[in-house]
């Protein structure tokens, strides 16, 4: 490798850096400007927004105006989306105080049975946001998307959890990389793994699309 070639690699590398950390501020800012609570899933949905272009290859999108104009045309859907969530969370959270000191078998089995739908809850939470900015659908069909994706697609759920556990890691050891790097270099990384799953679940699509077909998923890509 000559010295041009290294000198555009870092160019490229410290552009994109730069760009992360950019978008990771507004996604903060946005959030706390919602409020926290109003401000989580709308800005979130604006930094996916984001990434996806640049995942898509188009790096000239302009950051500030797509996020801006995401967060506002999606503050009410977001939102709902938003609110059904944390109260499923919510619901979980309660059944397992409910079952956390069994006495019979069964409850232990509800109490296992529970933890298990809460990891499966929280990785839909991350899945749903690339669905999110992957397709156009009813803000309810995002959950069931998101849970037919993580099915068809095993080996990105475990490329999830690995990202999702080593990010939690890195910022647990650096954690002045949080405010620049929190979300948007996790938000990439996802958006990246998560196009397989697009495309098996769109193929998977085509197959179901059929006269007699009676299983069919409606998503149109944005």
């Amino acid at each position: 490798m000559n010295q041009d070639q290294f000198m555009n690699g870092f160019y490229k590398f410290s552009i994109m850096f730069m760009r992360l950390a950019y978008v990771n501020l507004l996604w903060l800012l946005f959030m706390a400007a919602g409020l926290i609570l109003f401000g989580f899933f709308p800005a979130t949905i604006a930094l996916y927004t984001v990434v996806r272009q640049w995942v898509r290859g188009n790096l000239d999108v302009p950051v500030f105006q797509t996020f801006f104009q995401t967060f506002k045309s999606e503050f009410v859907k977001g939102n709902a989306m938003g609110l059904v969530y944390f109260v499923i969370g919510f619901i979980l959270y309660i059944d397992i105080l409910y079952f956390s000191s069994p006495t019979t078998i069964t409850s232990l089995i509800f109490y296992y049975f529970f933890w298990v739908v809460t990891f499966i809850y929280l990785l839909v939470g991350f899945f749903i946001f690339p669905v999110y900015v992957q397709y156009q659908q009813k803000w309810w069909n995002y959950f069931r998307t998101s849970i037919f994706i993580m099915l068809m697609n095993p080996v990105v759920v475990i490329s999830y959890i690995l990202l999702i556990g080593s990010t939690g890691i890195i910022m647990r050891a650096l954690p002045g990389l949080i405010p620049l790097f929190s979300g948007s270099a996790l938000a990439f990384a996802l958006c990246m793994i998560s196009q397989r799953g697009f495309r098996k679940m769109e193929q998977i699509q085509e197959e179901r699309e059929q006269p007699n077909s009676r299983t069919k998923i409606s998503t149109s890509v944005r």
